[in-house]
């Protein structure tokens, strides 16, 4: 096949396109791309410069064959020109066209640290190490804070989101995480570093000429293996608009966009394909589940460490896994909130045909210079979400709440029972120690009065005395010793009980004792002191 013209349109039904173009999506240098689609047609178009934009933009679009358009910008803040022009054309406020075009800062990659190596993963710089003065790291976290933006936020908080509504458009922001590459021989299922997220923002708008945009914030410099992981239901989606893609795709993992146009029951073929590519591109349900996974592996490895002799590290990492637990929690409240704000807009929305509209500005005012010839016409329309759609973001909220939320908060919930059960475990293991450590001196103390007899018996025979010398024989030494142990015996294994209630006796009668004694003092000085008065 020819090599076909640099931003130029290509059927994506024919399967080379297709190929070419699935290679093509997964290229680091690949900037952005363009599909339009209906029922019978679609096609698909790479690295689109700023005139072709324009024309695609201005130029109406064939929407009896090709009603839906999806446009794709990978790294915006190096793409300035081409989102411009779509702030210009769907009327993006000043701020959001600002913060879409913010550059991201250089990510700073943490070296893999030994993993017997655990205290080592905490700052450095802290004060109470004494790395730093208290001053250079007040001077620093000032610095820190005054230079706060977009992308900072978004990293400090993974829960992070926003949802914008304009005349033409309805824009959600938000943190979604990616998995990155780790080696699972080498590192352990309860390794901090293990199922590990990349963190990238991103945008989808869906706006009101049936056209969806997604852009994704630059993610750096990434091996072949992350940029796949931080695109995979991009291209997941992108693969299955095509007519091309064989059968044999996972049930879970099919999205049906273009297919279910094929409902003789839809109004407006356009409205539907483009609600429902807006909410499979919402639904990046494979990171959401993979780390619902790894967090369930991590606690089962403690869970069968804390049985194990104990280990100083154990509780530091359920710390570091409870706190990564809640930061994800916190991150999927937020997609819930946002399902809500579509489910549920403002009041100021109007509710009209076979879906919900967003709120329309009643100023007259005009945020940025909208171009095209048909912008009277397009300042009438409305966003529109198909109730298909609706239906499926509803489904959506409902399994973050009952299959993410409550096991994520299950998750936390055995965590604290495992790290109460650690105590426990330990407090036993210690109290077993302590009951060993007794009977061995209580056997100790046994074998001392045992043989306490027979030696001071020996230290009499021993005696250099002159009337005592050649009084006794050796055949009456053992006859003694074996009379004296033989009554030890007795008195120690029949008489130990008495000999434990007669010393605690002589203990309560000589603090008794004590205590009259003190008394009879003290009463003495009073009657002295009152005397002398």
């Amino acid at each position: 096949m020819a090599e076909s013209e640099k931003g130029a349109f290509e059927d994506y039904d024919n399967i080379a396109v297709y190929k070419k173009s699935e290679e093509q999506a997964l290229k680091a240098s690949t900037k952005n791309f363009v599909v339009e689609f209906g029922l019978d047609e679609a096609a698909i178009a790479f690295d689109l410069d700023e005139e072709r934009f324009k024309d695609i933009l201005h130029n109406p679009r064939p929407s009896d064959r090709r009603p839906v358009r999806w446009i794709n910008i990978w790294a915006p803040n190096l793409q300035e020109k081409q989102v411009k022009l779509l702030g210009e054309k769907y009327q993006f406020s000043r701020r959001l066209l600002g913060i879409i075009l913010t550059e991201p800062k250089e990510r700073k990659e943490v070296p893999h640290q030994d993993k017997h190596a655990f205290w080592g993963r905490f700052p450095k710089d802290d004060p109470e190490v004494g790395a730093k003065s208290l001053d250079e790291s007040r001077a620093s976290t000032s610095s820190q804070s005054s230079s706060f933006d977009h992308y900072t936020i978004a990293d400090r908080m993974k829960n992070y989101h926003a949802i914008d509504y304009g005349i033409r458009f309805i824009c959600i922001g938000a943190n979604w995480m990616h998995r990155e590459k780790h080696d699972s021989s080498e590192t352990p299922t309860d390794d901090p570093l293990e199922g590990k997220q990349r963190r990238l923002y991103s945008w989808l708008i869906l706006c009101n000429d049936n056209t969806v945009i997604s852009l994704q914030e630059n993610p750096g410099i990434l091996n072949e293996e992350d940029l796949k992981s931080t695109r995979l239901n991009l291209l997941s989606v992108l693969k299955q608009l095509s007519e091309a893609k064989n059968n044999s795709t996972d049930p879970l993992s099919m999205q049906s966009v273009r297919q279910a146009l094929e409902s003789p029951d839809i109004d407006d073929r356009g409205s539907e394909g483009s609600s429902n590519l807006f909410y499979y591109l919402f639904d990046d349900w494979r990171a959401v589940y993979s780390t619902v996974e790894v967090f369930g592996k991590r606690l089962k490895s403690l869970t069968k460490k804390s049985y194990d002799l104990p280990d100083i590290e154990i509780i530091p990492k359920l710390h570091v896994l409870g706190s990564e637990i809640r930061q994800m929690q916190h991150v999927y409240e937020g997609y819930k909130n946002l399902v809500q704000r579509i489910l549920e807009p403002p009041r100021t929305a109007t509710n009209i045909g076979n879906g919900i509209t967003t709120p329309r500005s009643r100023s007259t005012s005009r945020s940025l210079s909208a171009t095209g010839p048909t912008l009277s016409a397009e300042k009438e329309s409305h966003v529109v979400v198909a109730r298909s759609a609706l239906a499926r973001f509803e489904r959506l909220g409902d399994r973050l709440q009952l299959l993410i939320l409550s096991q994520t908060k299950e998750f936390l919930d055995e965590k604290d029972a495992l790290r109460n059960t650690y105590f426990n475990i330990n407090a036993q293991k210690d109290s077993k120690a302590t009951a060993r450590l007794s009977r061995a001196a209580t056997l100790l103390a046994k074998l001392s009065v045992l043989f306490l007899p027979v030696s001071l018996m020996t230290s009499y025979f021993s005696v250099q005395i002159d009337d005592l010398e050649h009084l006794y024989t050796a055949k009456q030494y053992w006859y003694a010793f074996a009379a004296i142990m033989s009554i030890s015996v007795l008195a120690l294994f029949f008489f130990s009980r008495l000999l434990m209630w007669f010393t605690e006796e002589l203990d309560g009668i000589v603090k008794d004792c004590g205590r009259w004694f003190r008394r009879s003092i003290t009463a003495r000085i009073k009657k002295g002191r009152g005397v002398e008065s």
